[in-house]
């Protein structure tokens, strides 16, 4: 009957120390939100428009007729493509040739969207550089017209628009998030505590 009680004052401590820390994480986080004012960085976001509406010329009787496939049933077919582990390479390949491969490396960097029942996709990409982002999106367009065509042996894709410039924009860290960075900082703390203490009081009851 004892083992369990141990257990639950173990648990009870853990809880205890965690808690403080995090109070303690959060007055010290609200403390330096007060004293130090958060610079605005700025962002750049360009983007590159890929269409996969298929032309297609035909000449009847000495007129040329031109027809128009929508490729909207494809955009599916398309992000999964993107998504893909050889796309994937290819376009760290094409990041370490372009000497990207150092500036894109979070995923919320670059993102792929499509419209509703529209054979229009975008791609976006967000950096610190306007350069960085403007590069970054043409070269990410190009590598998934490339790896899609050649994966589907499709001539539906084709970048209707390339990026040449970039949004800036700005952004600030706010109050409450530098709190919360500092209570998960606090909590993460008081449990790293309670470990090593558990650990070296094992290791004294061992000796």
């Amino acid at each position: 009957m004892t083992q369990p009680s141990v257990a639950l004052k173990r648990l009870f401590h853990l809880f205890k120390v965690m808690a403080l820390s995090t109070l303690i994480g959060s007055v010290i986080g609200g403390g330096f939100s007060l004293i130090w004012r958060p610079q605005a960085t700025p962002l750049y976001h360009s983007q590159v428009l890929i269409s996969l509406t298929k032309v297609r010329r035909q000449k009847i009787n000495g007129t040329t007729y031109i027809n128009y496939d929508n490729g909207a049933q494809l955009t599916g077919l398309f992000q999964n493509n993107f998504k893909s582990p050889t796309t994937e390479r290819a376009l760290r390949q094409a990041f370490k040739q372009a000497k990207l491969s150092t500036a894109l490396t979070q995923p919320s960097e670059l993102n792929l969207t499509t419209a509703h029942n529209s054979s229009l996709i975008r791609v976006d990409v967000t950096d610190h550089k306007q350069q960085t982002a403007v590069k970054g999106a043409n070269v990410a367009a190009k590598v998934a017209v490339t790896q899609f065509e050649k994966q589907y042996q499709l001539r539906n894709s084709r970048v209707l628009a390339w990026a040449t410039s970039a949004d800036r924009q700005v952004m600030t860290i706010s109050r409450s998030e530098i709190m919360l960075k500092f209570m998960i900082a606090g909590m993460l703390l008081g449990f790293l505590w309670v470990f090593v203490r558990e650990l070296w009081q094992r290791r004294v009851a061992s000796k």
